[in-house]
């Protein structure tokens, strides 16, 4: 963050992002940051709404009213009620409120020339909102103008002179609004009375007055107002309670340069950012008094991107976001707690640092591939050490300090006392008597701890790529994998030569942290041979990857491991057991805690925190590291509990209480619902959404606005269809389609860091309505149904066979009554032509052969009519008139009767049961045959008609009569003269039709049936 040769000086780092990332054009007019988090960019060509990662642009289209109005955006404001008012230079004002329907979010005011209560111009500059609800809007030439949101009407409220452009607000406790002009100077307005003041020395436009036209105006904590001007000064006016327009401005802070200022912001460190239009940014800080003038630097990381700065705007996080020319900067104060610090490097050679150590003066050493480089406590300067041994540069690998004092000093030669104050080193006595530590070939020396081997006490070291070595401080020899007595890699059982750590414990034990074995434990009270953990993919308790970077003691006897491939292990060392932290990022190189048990690695060149105590684990990437290949190595901590991590070329340093939280559970925010690619963003507000089946084809779009890095991870579910969380990465968005029909709860979550068991999360509802053959109702409704039907088919089965039954009964009791009947006729007369053939009485025998062939004939003619009566191809009235047609008109012909048959062809049509037509037929043959038989007639009428689901048959004579009752029905019981009548009757009643008889003496005789036909 800060040089250290420079640490006072106040110099950000800020990150860069132009239209490669997204943004919609490179110049950046306004910044706003909404209720809900996501960051608004006007640009001079569109709108762009920002969550961390993705951009979405609005633009405006010709002749498109559900869009922004004009594309220049100059001015963005949020009201009370969450909706945003988009100001543009080249289109008026827009209201935007996403919990609208899509058609409906975008509302446009524009100048209209033949609508006078349209807005008056389409040049706004900026939008205020006073405390009545009332929005002010600064225009470019009609001074300014009122909106009321309720009835949406326009209105000058001042009768303003001279100065026409408006170009900023503010508005004060008091409902007093300040309003700078384009020349006229300052404007004070009571928002509440519509009273205002000038200062008429403006009316002068030569005058030589301050501020005559002013640019920005800002309120700071302290109700203190500050104003640019184009007079490229910057004013300080104190906060008053009324309209006077002749206060003194306060002296503004010496060092800010000559520049129209034209934005102003204020951050949490009582700090007051100024946007110049020409020379960038410029800090000033309240409590040092002091200004910091932050420009563009062509070569240099970190600055902004342009000196033509337009608009800086402090999020509620504190980032400060700068908007240029040139694209949009962003300074994150949640990195400043990092300090990086760049080492002196006149040969612009590549400095590799290795190892740190702070001696009891607090005085800082850093060994590199150079040397040494040192700094006194307090200082910001480094002196260079030169470490040199047998005429030879060395690089200084390891800081290493003996119970005696003695600093040890690991190097890519061998390992050496070294005398501080001399800046010379010293070999161990023997040492070139061994082939390995006499010289090293292409190692380094990683790691020295302090140990006991064969009760001898040793300085063990780990000469990289060469397993082991140990200098016995007694015997004052070093012995290494050279020594063939010793053979220490067969007698320790060394499984690796590459050992990148070692570690005392407080017991005794040795620890080795290997390239490819594992974890190595060498407790000598167990043995000499070292017993390994290693990674068991048939184990879930085994070490993640046997790639062990670091090992670090929690204070309770247990071990963090750190894998490059693996990530973080926790290791009980009572149970033997690993515990892999899954959300651990996996290349993790050295690890540290802070007072605080958390721990602080470095991982994949960034630092990372792993919460213990709540298992969160987060991500701090460092801007600046972005250029450069990262951190690297190990983590040193001293004794004020600061850490030192190392690049190349550089180092930082942070103390970790200072550094702040990062927001690991963001809040999530739904922001589109789409049902087969059509936007329905507006059910998004509703508790439900409720589809029906054929909307089987949906996906939700959701953000967590964050700003940090770009770790934020999504995982969802949808309760009713997903068994868990399905994590997601980066994407945000879940489809879903072909769902059967129920009620489902989506669940969305945010993390900072892929991994982190999170609780809180973002829900709605969903209700798909299942087709009406899937409903609970519909089985039941086809079961009740087929039941119907198979009873309906049932009882129609019993009711035919009952019917058949009865009519099987009629035609036995027909035969019975008739045939029998009349077959015992033909057999008695049959016995009397017999006697009277004995007697030989021709005359009585040819009489009684008449009757007997007479007879004969009935019958044949009651078979036919039964025969008939129960074929069912004559079940229709037209089988009924054929019939009485054929029977009536020979007899009536015979006996000279003239016979008339009424009937409608559309009555030949109708379907008549085989009891009604057989009871019908043998009526009409009664009713005919009684009246060619009796009636003495000359005309015979059968009228047959149907009228609606009746049948009714009228037969006319016009005979002698008789005496009747007038009519009968089938519900009345009588007694009618005549077989025939009385045959009528029954049958009648069987049909249970009403019969009606109408006769008299001489007035023949009317007989009318009605009856259903089915």
């Amino acid at each position: 963050m800060c040089n250290s040769a420079l640490a006072q000086k106040f110099d950000p780092y800020f990150t860069r992002i132009g239209t490669d990332k997204g943004l919609s054009h490179k110049k950046i007019n306004c910044i706003l940051q909404d209720k809900r988090g996501f960051m608004w960019f006007g640009t001079e060509d569109g709108l762009n709404r920002y969550d961390g990662r993705y951009f979405t642009v609005f633009h405006s289209e010709p002749n498109r009213s559900s869009g922004l109005s004009g594309n220049i955006i100059t001015d963005l404001f949020e009201d009370r009620s969450g909706v945003l008012w988009i100001a543009t230079r080249d289109g008026g004002i827009t209201r935007y409120d996403y919990r609208q329907a899509p058609s409906l979010q975008f509302k446009q005011y524009k100048h209209d020339i033949h609508n006078p209560k349209s807005i008056p111009e389409n040049g706004i500059n900026k939008i205020i909102e006073d405390r009545q609800g009332y929005l002010w809007l600064a225009t470019s030439g009609n001074c300014s103008i009122r909106f009321n949101k309720k009835t949406e009407k326009f209105d000058p409220p001042l009768n303003e002179e001279g100065a026409r452009s408006i170009r900023s607000f503010a508005l004060d406790d008091h409902d007093i609004l300040w309003v700078g002009r384009e020349g006229r100077g300052l404007l004070k307005v009571n928002t509440r009375t519509l009273a205002y003041r000038e200062d008429m020395r403006y009316a002068d436009l030569y005058a030589r007055l301050p501020h005559n036209s002013i640019t920005a105006i800002f309120r700071d904590k302290t109700n203190t107002f500050w104003l640019g001007s184009w007079d490229n000064k910057v004013y300080r006016y104190p906060a008053s309670n009324g309209l006077e327009p002749g206060l003194k401005p306060e002296e503004p802070p010496a060092g800010i340069p000559a520049d129209e200022m034209v934005s102003f912001a204020e951050d949490n460190d009582n700090q007051v950012w100024m946007a110049g239009r020409n020379t960038g940014v410029s800090v000033y800080n309240r409590s040092t008094q002091q200004v910091s003038q932050l420009r563009h630097r062509p070569f240099a990381e970190g600055t902004i991107s342009n000196d033509h700065a337009n608009v800086v705007y402090i999020d509620r996080n504190g980032i400060v976001w700068v908007g240029t020319d040139n694209g949009l900067n962003k300074y994150n104060p949640l990195f400043s707690s990092f300090v990086q610090h760049w080492l002196p490097n006149e040969n612009k050679k590549n400095i590799v640092i290795y190892d740190f150590y702070k001696d009891d003066q607090q005085k800082l050493w850093i060994g590199t591939n150079e040397g040494i480089f040192t700094q006194e406590a307090g200082s910001t300067d480094y002196q260079y050490r030169m470490v040199v041994y047998k005429n030879q540069k060395l690089a200084v690998t390891k800081f290493f300090t003996d119970q005696d004092k003695t600093l040890y000093i690991g190097t890519d030669y061998t390992l050496l006392k070294y005398h501080t104050a001399s800046n010379t080193v010293e070999a161990l006595p023997h040492t070139d008597e061994d082939p390995v530590m006499s010289k090293l070939f292409s190692s380094r020396i990683v790691s020295i701890v302090r140990d006991t081997i064969d009760r001898h006490p040793v300085l063990m070291v780990s000469p990289y790529g060469h397993y082991l070595a140990y200098y016995d401080l007694q015997d004052n020899k070093w012995i290494s994998r050279a020594d063939q007595s010793k053979n220490i890699i067969g007698r320790f059982d060394i499984r690796d030569n590459l050992i990148s750590k070692l570690y005392a414990d407080k017991a005794g034990n040795t620890w080795m942290a290997t390239y490819k074995a594992g974890l190595g434990s060498w407790q000598q009270s167990k043995g000499l041979r070292i017993q390994y953990f290693s990674n068991d993919i048939k184990n879930k308790y085994s070490l993640s990857s046997n790639h062990v970077s670091d090992i670090l003691d929690n204070g309770k006897g247990n071990f963090w491991i750190s894998t490059y491939g693996g990530g973080l292990n926790y290791f009980n060392r009572n149970t033997g057991k690993m515990t892999h932290v899954n959300a651990s990022g996996n290349l993790i190189e050295g690890i540290q805690a802070d007072a605080g048990h958390n721990l602080w690695m470095i991982c994949n060149g960034d630092i990372h925190k792993y919460e213990a105590a709540s298992k969160i684990y987060s991500s701090y990437e460092l801007p600046f590291l972005k250029s450069s290949e990262g951190l690297r190595g190990y983590i040193y901590k001293d004794r004020q509990n600061t850490l030192y991590a190392a690049g190349v070329n550089y180092f930082i340093t942070f103390n970790p209480a200072r550094v702040r939280r990062i927001n690991h559970n963001p809040e999530v925010f739904f922001t589109d619902f789409k049902i087969f690619n059509k936007s329905f963003s507006h059910w998004l507000n509703k508790k439900k959404i409720i589809l029906n089946y054929s909307q089987n084809f949906f996906s939700i779009e959701f953000s967590a606005p964050e700003y940090t890095g770009d770790n934020v991870s999504y995982s969802y579910m949808l309760e009713g269809a997903d068994k868990s969380w399905i994590r997601i990465g980066k994407h945000n968005a879940a489809n879903y389609s072909n769902l059967a029909g129920g009620t489902y709860r989506f669940k969305v979550r945010a993390s900072n860091w892929r991994g982190n068991e999170l609780s809180n999360y973002k829900s709605i509802i969903i209700i798909i309505t299942p087709p009406f053959w899937l409903t609970w109702w519909f089985p039941a409704l086809i079961i009740f149904l087929v039941s119907a039907i198979a009873y309906f088919f049932y009882q129609y089965r019993v009711n035919n066979l009952l019917e058949q039954q009865a009519i099987r009964n009629d035609i036995a009791q027909d035969l019975h009554d008739q045939i029998g009947s009349t077959l015992s006729s033909i057999s008695v007369y049959s016995e009397v032509a017999r006697i009277y053939q004995g007697q030989e009485k021709a005359s009585q025998l040819s009489n009684i052969l008449e009757t007997i062939s007479g007879t004969a004939n009935e019958m044949i003619n009651d078979m036919a009519d039964i025969v008939w009566a129960i074929n069912p191809k004559n079940d229709n009235l037209n089988s009924i008139i054929s019939r009485i047609e054929n029977f009536a008109r020979p007899l009536c012909k015979v006996k000279d009767i003239n016979f008339i048959f009424k009937h409608h062809s559309k009555s030949q049509e109708n379907v008549a049961t085989t009891w009604i037509r057989k009871n019908l037929y043998l009526v009409l043959k009664e009713a005919v045959n009684n009246a060619i038989k009796h009636a003495e007639c000359k005309n015979l009428e059968v009228d047959l008609k149907v009228i609606n689901d009746m049948i009714e048959v009228q037969v006319k004579d016009d005979g002698i009569g008789f005496i009747s009752d007038a009519d009968f029905s089938a519900d009345v019981t009588g007694s009618l003269g005549g077989n025939g009548m009385n045959n009528i009757r029954l049958r009648a009643e069987e049909m249970k039709a009403k019969l009606f008889i109408d006769s008299k003496p001489g007035s023949g005789t009317v007989i009318r049936l009605q009856v259903r036909i089915k």
